[in-house]
Parts: C-alpha cells; structure tokens; sequence
C-alpha cells in the first residue's frame, strides 16, 4: 500500500506544478466566455467543438482534410463538426474550383459576421483577464505563450532564443 500513496502523492504533485492543466483550464474558460458572449450577440447555437471549425476556417475557405488536419483531428469527425456548424448556417460548402468532386467549406455571410464579432470578443475576454492579473503581466503571459508556441513550431528545442516579438494588442 506505501507505494500506491506514494504515486498519489507524485501525481499530486506533478498536476500542481504542470502548466497542462492550467492551460487546459484557462482554454476553457476563455471558449465559455466568447460562448456566452455570441449568444449575447444573437450566435445561437455553438458548441465548444465547433470552435474547430470556427478557429481553423480562413476567410478564403478550405477543403475539409485541410480542416482536420489544422484541427488534429480525423476527416470524418471533422465533416460531422462541418455538417452541425453548416446546420446552424455559419458554413456553407461549395464546389472547389480547382477539383470539381471535392468541396470547399467557407463561411457563409451569417459566419463571416460571427468571425468579425470574434475578434471583438477575444478583445473583450482579454481585458477582462488584464483587470484580474493586470495588463503587464497578461502581456508578459502572452509573449511568454508565443515564445513557446513559435519555438515549438519551429522545432526548437529549450532554451529558446530570444526573438523580436510584435507588440501585443492586450
């Protein structure tokens, strides 16, 4: 038994120190808070899977193995999402003018006034954050994230160098 409170404690003691679930957590509230406020705004019907549509969507459209792929996830759970977000009318798919069988999944004009409200609402998320850690350290946060995010894309491994950052709208 010594050995099973031991590893209880270990795990204890990796989830305080883990950044896992602090982003885990910080992640979902942040998708609560813009899910609030579309309703607010009159977006009803959005589910937290579909902000994998919503979030890896660009303005000119994609076809959908794009879409999973961006998303890390599988075409077929991918064209279940499409198909709800499409229900909802903020997707349309239309044919891709380069390949006649396949499909582009693009915004409709209902979700490219979603995305524009989008932007305005992670804006306000952000400002909320700034006035419960204050707006120095949320940016030093948000260059931290990028350093990170930038390095991993990269391929980089620790210590990362330091690189020029642009400033952050925070």
């Amino acid at each position: 038994m010594p050995k099973r409170r031991n590893s209880q404690r270990e795990l204890n003691r990796f989830r305080g120190t883990s950044i896992n679930q602090l982003l885990m957590e910080i992640a979902k509230d942040f998708q609560r808070r813009a899910l609030r406020k579309f309703v607010e705004q009159g977006y009803e019907g959005l589910q937290p899977a579909h902000t994998a549509v919503i979030g890896n969507l660009g303005l000119e459209g994609a076809r959908l193995t794009d879409l999973a792929r961006r998303a890390t996830m599988t075409k077929q759970g991918m064209g279940q999402l499409v198909t709800e977000v499409e229900r909802i009318g903020y997707v349309e798919r239309v044919p891709d003018p380069t390949d006649h069988r396949a499909k582009i999944v693009r915004f409709s004009p209902r979700g490219r006034r979603l995305v524009f409200h989008a932007a305005k609402i992670g804006e306000q998320i952000q400002e909320e954050y700034a006035r419960l850690i204050g707006r120095r350290r949320l940016k030093v946060l948000h260059d931290t994230l990028e350093d990170l995010s930038n390095g991993l894309r990269d391929g980089a491994t620790p210590p990362l160098l330091s690189r020029p950052r642009r400033p952050a709208r925070i």
